[in-house]
């Protein structure tokens, strides 16, 4: 397997809705994530896909570990 995407409906990295848009089919442009700031690419997991949906909570942890210089274990 490629990448840790099982399902694009949720956050690879909690399992969780990662309440994309555009896997509800709406427009990309409604979606949380057009809002945000994300944490530098470095941080996800390497065998993430890069076109991956995280969810708004794992993506603000992945936002604050960068912001304190710290980095995930699991």
């Amino acid at each position: 397997m490629d990448s840790m995407r099982t399902n694009a409906s949720q956050c690879p990295l909690c399992h969780q809705p990662n309440q994309c848009a555009v896997v509800a089919g709406r427009e990309s442009d409604t979606c949380w994530c057009h809002h945000q700031t994300f944490a530098p690419k470095a941080q996800l997991p390497q065998a993430i896909a890069p076109d991956v949906c995280i969810c708004q909570a794992c993506a603000e942890a992945l936002r604050l570990e960068a912001e304190l210089g710290v980095k995930r274990v699991d």
